[in-house]
């Protein structure tokens, strides 16, 4: 018998049977000189209306994403008037890797909130729950499993505010361990009207900036098996009200995007790591680790895009930034100097100019 498995471009599949969840359309706000400006801090939710996002793509304009009738240009995550409950971006650990801990998330929030909310939000590490079934010749790859981990942060703390919405971090009391595949994302338990006129909606990037196969085909040939079957690889999922997981592109009107959410991951055993992908980016961690005077960032990528590292203290302080831009796909590794930090634990944190990242821990001595 032989198989063979072909990655695919990406396309709508029609499947009768998909439930169309949402609609998504965008708008642009302009400031009086003409300029796009970071709009999403001054819309409040209402009865019916969704959360407002901007996109984590850099060379993107910051783009209002609200959900209704018309174009399918954006995505809403957070409080909106389906009362999603949860949202989630896959990774895959190649190789089923025992080496990789997940100690932490890092996420972008946009909206509005009242300094005075006592609402929260749970970071959530969920386990791949295997194939499901979709009929006799297709099925999806997985969707969130079982929590792994948790931890829950009041909405004051998303990092959300007036000006600049940025990234934070937010560890773990005790590190989840995974083997496998996993799921990174976040869940909440209210809706719009719950929140007294604030929204609040994990930011995303624009819709078709994702990269990577929708699905893919694996075929078995053999004497008497012709057997092709779709399988539909689930990149980003939401949890609806009904309390089932749909995936963003075949059930959510072709979504296309990546979501702000990226795992802060410790590798054990560096040189035993096979790689964690997300879409178009594939990590392998830092070499030497512990360091001492330098590390190299290791990764690949499936196309050529633009990336970003930053180094911070565990306080979340940043220390330093390095960029590179038109990236060819393939390996690449990357030098971090640290010569000048002192002895301890640091994040590095790794983003893609496609919505791709993630962070691990690097161990610095002298």
């Amino acid at each position: 018998m032989k198989k063979i498995f072909i990655l695919i471009a990406v396309f709508l599949i029609s499947f009768s049977s998909f439930a169309q969840k949402k609609k998504a359309t965008q708008a642009q706000a302009i400031n009086s000189e003409g300029g796009i400006i970071h709009t999403s801090a001054a819309r409040t939710a209402t009865i019916g209306d969704t959360t407002t996002l901007a996109n984590i793509n850099p060379t993107d304009t910051l783009t209002i994403y609200r959900a209704g009738a018309g174009d399918t240009g954006g995505y809403a995550t957070g409080t909106n008037l389906w009362n999603d409950l949860a949202f989630a971006e896959r990774y895959n650990i190649n190789g089923n890797d025992s080496a990789v801990r997940i100690i932490g998330i890092f996420a972008e929030f946009s909206g509005k909130v009242n300094p005075a909310s006592a609402k929260r939000v749970v970071f959530t590490i969920w386990s791949n729950g295997g194939p499901q079934q979709i009929s006799a010749t297709a099925s999806y790859n997985g969707f969130p499993g079982y929590a792994m981990d948790t931890v829950s942060v009041p909405v004051t703390q998303l990092g959300i505010g007036p000006v600049k919405d940025t990234f934070k971090r937010f560890m773990f009391a005790t590190p989840a361990y995974s083997g496998g595949s996993f799921f990174a994302g976040y869940s909440i338990n209210y809706n719009a009207s719950a929140l007294n006129g604030d929204t609040l909606g994990l930011v995303c990037t624009r819709n078709g900036i994702r990269q990577g196969g929708a699905f893919s085909i694996d075929t078995v040939i053999s004497d008497i098996d012709t057997t092709v079957d779709t399988v539909i690889n689930v990149q980003n999922a939401t949890l609806s009200s009904d309390n089932n997981w749909y995936d963003n592109y075949t059930q959510n009107d072709s979504l296309y995007n990546n979501l702000a959410v990226f795992p802060v991951v410790a590798i054990v055993t560096p040189s035993a790591v096979k790689g964690i992908t997300r879409n178009d980016l594939t990590f392998f961690g830092n070499y030497p680790n512990p360091a001492d005077g330098n590390t190299n960032i290791k990764f690949s990528l499936a196309s050529i895009g633009d990336i970003t590292i930053q180094v911070m203290d565990m306080k979340g302080q940043l220390l330093s930034t390095l960029t590179q831009s038109n990236m060819a796909s393939g390996a690449h590794s990357i030098p971090v100097n640290t010569n000048g930090m002192p002895s301890g634990d640091y994040i590095c944190l790794l983003r893609t100019s496609h919505g791709d990242g993630i962070a691990c821990k690097i161990s610095v001595i002298h």
